[in-house]
């Protein structure tokens, strides 16, 4: 069970793998998973340390399996569905040192 309430739904698209001679090994797939969505503008640090402007925040259960060459798209209650890949993937972890969420800046 999750910290918080996951009632929303993220679809990852994963690109397809390619092995060392550029040929396609696995296909590109669409995974939805259940999450939280912060519609927020918050400036965050990258993952080479340059400042950006994020304009979402997903919150995950325990340590999902998201990658930076994913692409999360979300559709709000309004119906405007947003595509965009992870700017900073954080896992939120418990004194226990076991990921307890994972916060994904996009």
């Amino acid at each position: 069970m999750a910290i918080i309430a996951l009632k929303q739904e993220i679809t990852v698209h994963r690109p397809a793998v390619k092995d060392e001679w550029g040929n396609e090994t696995a296909a590109p797939t669409k995974i939805p998973m259940k999450c939280r969505v912060d519609e927020v503008t918050t400036k965050v640090q990258n993952r080479i340390g340059e400042e950006v402007i994020s304009g979402m925040l997903v919150y995950f259960d325990k340590l999902a399996d998201i990658r930076y060459d994913d692409e999360l798209e979300y559709t709000n209650e309004l119906g405007l569905t947003v595509k965009r890949q992870p700017i900073k993937i954080e896992p939120a972890r418990g004194w226990n040192t076991k990921a307890k969420l994972t916060l994904v800046y996009c």
